[in-house]
């Protein structure tokens, strides 16, 4: 019987069957299962209940989904640790992943084989675990004088997502049943924790950091 066992959730075949690889050489870790979508991913924890969910958040090029599975999968199963393995890393992703649930966060060209296996097993035990770019970005984001209420909301992205499709307040407002000074509002909260001028810096910001 596993001690460890671990859904792996990534859409390049090559990287789910590498990752499997991996954590298998290690005694007492099994990969029950693995998903190249987020509601695979989802499916596949409800079903097996692992230790470990290894993901990387751009299963269907929408980062913002991967971050609301993260949150999803915290509240329904708190058992099930989140460990993010990443292609690219980004302040904004990376604080928002933490503040969501996922207790480790790495990238793939710096972390080694036996690393992963150990960052596992770590994550299962309570511990977060961060790469070193990673771990730089965290220190540099809870070192500034923004403060934990100042990270995107939901509401924040959705209106952004839209803003990046060319729909003016109004449009905005009637899509997702809100007030055109609500619209207003998200705008400007959302400008101010991404230092954006106008609307085109905002949504340049926001695909920068994976949001869109």
């Amino acid at each position: 019987m596993a001690r460890t066992r671990v859904v792996v959730a990534d859409r390049n075949v090559i990287n789910r069957v590498g990752i499997r690889a991996i954590l298998e050489r290690n005694a007492g870790v099994a990969v029950v299962a693995e998903a190249t979508t987020y509601d695979a991913a989802m499916d596949a924890v409800d079903e097996h209940g692992p230790d470990v969910l290894v993901i990387d958040l751009d299963l269907g090029d929408d980062t913002t989904a991967g971050l609301k599975l993260c949150q999803e999968i915290t509240e329904r199963f708190p058992q099930t640790k989140i460990l993010i393995l990443a292609t690219t890393p980004s302040e904004i992703i990376v604080l928002e992943s933490l503040r969501r649930g996922a207790t480790g966060y790495l990238i793939k060209d710096e972390v080694k084989a036996d690393e992963l296996g150990k960052a596992v097993v770590s994550v299962q035990q309570g511990e977060t675990v961060l790469g070193r770019t990673v771990g730089a970005m965290v220190s540099k984001g809870l070192g500034s004088t923004r403060s934990q209420t100042e990270h995107l909301s939901d509401r924040e992205l959705e209106v952004i997502r839209l803003v990046a499709k060319g729909m003016g307040n109004k449009q905005i407002a009637q899509e997702i049943f809100i007030s055109e000074s609500t619209v207003k509002f998200h705008l400007q909260n959302a400008s101010k924790k991404l230092m954006a001028h106008n609307r085109a810096e905002l949504v340049s910001r926001a695909s920068a950091a994976g949001l869109l």
